[in-house]
């Protein structure tokens, strides 16, 4: 009798856990991956969007909004990524605690040094701008581990019990990425290529940290599809510096960038994966950096 009465209350003492665990949802694969890596099995998490999904256009669905209800904190990218549906969510949710400014809300974009920041006044006609600077910051491996150590506070905050945890794993992640950074380099350096082309600005913070440059993008301004004069003007650019490799983010149309191709001898066009999630084998950070690496060999 005594046993039983152990038994079942160890068992209430790990239900008790089990509900007092963190419940995080990001809006992102690439964000999931963050607190996976940082928090392991000691939150639930989950991503309002798929890998393969563009996260600039995703429906606010009721039910997204009933997960954002029950968490206790929101990851999201922030400058104005989710803008046309995460305000939506957040409304329906109802849930205070996840508002921006309180604690159970962390904007990755608010802990970033952001790279293309318009300059003057931004307008429509412009295409979709981001004001505040380009919000595909996890593609950088090192910031992205500067993000983690940034998580890991945040995390401390609400799970002081699990504080130590959370610190030590950032640690090891920031560290982890600062190494594979200069081993990708090092990599693409190796393949002599310097300048490409890309579809969308998705790819900029790698590139940058990469040291390659990126010459165009497919699109004449964000978000706005090609013209026939557009890819004239890229045929004959992409000629004129002998340019070896178009990469093309993988929830894009490659058709524009196969016309080019076509006129350019040498030219090599590769889709490429920039969320945890958007090809099979891409299931952390580090694989999602090591497979758009890998495309430049």
């Amino acid at each position: 009798m005594i046993f039983k009465t152990l038994v079942l209350f160890a068992l209430l003492n790990l239900s008790s856990l089990a509900l007092a665990s963190i419940k995080v949802v990001t809006t992102t694969t690439n964000a999931k991956a963050l607190v996976e890596e940082i928090a392991g099995d000691l939150v639930s998490v989950d991503s309002l969007t798929k890998g393969s999904q563009d996260p600039h256009f995703v429906e606010a669905k009721p039910s997204f909004m009933m997960k954002v209800a029950k968490c206790d904190l929101l990851v999201s990218i922030g400058l104005d990524l989710e803008i046309g549906w995460l305000p939506s969510i957040l409304r329906g949710a109802r849930n205070a605690k996840v508002m921006q400014g309180q604690p159970g809300s962390l904007i990755l974009g608010e802990k970033v040094k952001p790279l293309d920041i318009p300059h003057g006044g931004v307008s429509r006609d412009q295409g979709d701008v981001h004001p505040d600077g380009n919000p595909h910051f996890m593609l950088d491996p090192v910031r992205a581990g500067e993000l983690g150590v940034e998580l890991g506070k945040r995390l401390s905050e609400l799970d002081s019990t699990n504080s130590s945890q959370y610190q030590k794993r950032a640690k090891l992640f920031h560290e982890k990425m600062l190494s594979l950074s200069e081993s990708l380099k090092k990599k693409i350096a190796s393949s002599g290529i310097k300048e490409i082309v890309t579809h969308h600005k998705t790819l900029t913070y790698f590139l940058n940290r990469m040291d390659i440059q990126s010459i165009a993008t497919i699109e004449p301004k964000p978000g706005v599809p090609p013209s026939a004069s557009h890819i004239l003007g890229l045929i004959k650019l992409t000629k004129s510096k002998a340019t070896k490799l178009i990469l093309i983010e993988n929830y894009f149309e490659m058709t524009p960038a196969l016309r080019v191709q076509k006129e350019v001898p040498g030219l090599k066009v590769q889709s490429v994966p920039v969320s945890v999630g958007g090809e099979s084998n891409v299931n952390s950070l580090a694989q999602l950096y090591e497979a758009i690496a890998k495309s430049f060999n």
